[in-house]
């Protein structure tokens, strides 16, 4: 089992190195059959600037090479790189596995197959020790096959809003592209990720947004997030797509739970138009259930946020996305599906 509060030595049967009592941060990496990407994310690892960095890998069960390459990391800085091994239980679970051998001050996850700026990590820090800061943003450079796709997508809303919370909680709800204060996490053992579900960092994300008390932002794209075939993004037609769904409604819940939901109507209800009826539907558009999911989507909507057409956030979405939001029903699908699937 994981090690007490107090103790240095962190391990269980798996996993066993010297927790970082004096690490400024400290960086997971969940890793699963991804020995094509691996040694470019590690490289970038490797190669960061901060001082007191420690990396816990996890190897959540790979079949594949990435374990060994892994070991070649540990065996070359083993004051950076440590490893555990743990049978595969998906992303949520590798990261929740890690979260209570963190001893250092900051906190943040990297996927393994995407990859960092050297200067990442030591200017999140510099920031969030000048402004004393609970979560730190950054922009994000989407990584796609076709160098003629790539773009940066910024890691703090530039949309009007009264908070900086608010901005936060338009922006996108990734894990990954935020540094935390350790104790968020270490502090809270309710705040873990959810098993088993695609879109497991909205819930823990939006938690946290809403209640940090100081939001910093990097601006300028440090990290690299390579766009795969398979991935939750890059998905039309996968059964799973339909959990956001469940994830949505204990976002609302616990939203509600806090007393917070009157507060951030207007962020949730845009939340809830976005990933219901512009992403979902942009996916499910080009599947057999499409008409199932619009159903529902149009179910939710109606009944949590009857008003959701009027939100003011609508108004900085492109002409196209307005329009397919306003507009788009199954009575209407024969007018958009030729253009969506020009996409």
């Amino acid at each position: 089992m994981p090690c007490g509060a107090n103790e240095a030595l962190c391990y269980n049967e798996n996993c066993l190195f010297q927790a970082g009592e004096h690490m400024k941060l400290t960086v997971i990496v969940p890793i699963y059959n991804v020995e094509q990407y691996l040694p470019q994310c590690l490289d970038s690892l490797a190669a960061q600037t901060a001082e007191n960095l420690q990396v816990i890998l996890v190897n959540d069960g790979s079949t594949d090479r990435s374990g060994e390459i892994a070991q070649r990391y540990v065996d070359r800085d083993p004051g950076m790189f440590h490893l555990c091994h743990k049978d595969n239980g998906g992303l949520s679970d590798a990261r929740n596995f890690a979260i209570p051998f963190v001893r250092s001050e900051y906190l943040t996850f990297l996927d393994s197959d995407d990859w960092v700026e050297p200067e990442y990590y030591e200017k999140a820090i510099e920031l969030m020790d000048r402004e004393e800061c609970d979560i730190c943003l950054a922009d994000i450079e989407y990584w796609y096959k076709d160098p003629g796709k790539r773009f940066v997508m910024k890691g703090l809303s530039s949309w009007k809003a009264d908070t900086i919370q608010k901005k936060a909680l338009l922006s996108p709800l990734f894990a990954w592209n935020k540094v935390y204060r350790s104790e968020l996490f270490t502090e809270d053992p309710m705040m873990r990720f959810p098993l088993r579900t695609w879109y497991e960092d909205i819930p823990v994300t939006t938690r946290l947004l809403a209640s940090a008390e100081k939001i910093g932002y990097l601006s300028g794209a440090m990290i690299h997030y390579r766009q795969r075939e398979g991935s939750i993004m890059a998905s039309t037609s996968d059964p799973r797509l339909a959990q956001i769904f469940t994830v949505l409604s204990s976002m609302r819940d616990h939203f509600e739970t806090l007393g917070i939901d009157q507060k951030y109507h207007d962020e949730l209800e845009y939340l809830h138009a976005e990933h219901l009826r512009l992403y979902g539907m942009f996916r499910f558009i080009r599947s057999d259930r499409e008409a199932e999911y619009y159903e529902e989507s149009e179910s939710v909507m109606n009944s949590c946020y009857p008003n959701w057409k009027q939100n003011h956030y609508l108004k900085n979405l492109s002409r196209k996305n307005q329009i397919f939001l306003r507009w788009y029903s199954c009575a209407t699908r024969w007018i958009f599906d030729p253009i969506i699937k020009r996409k």
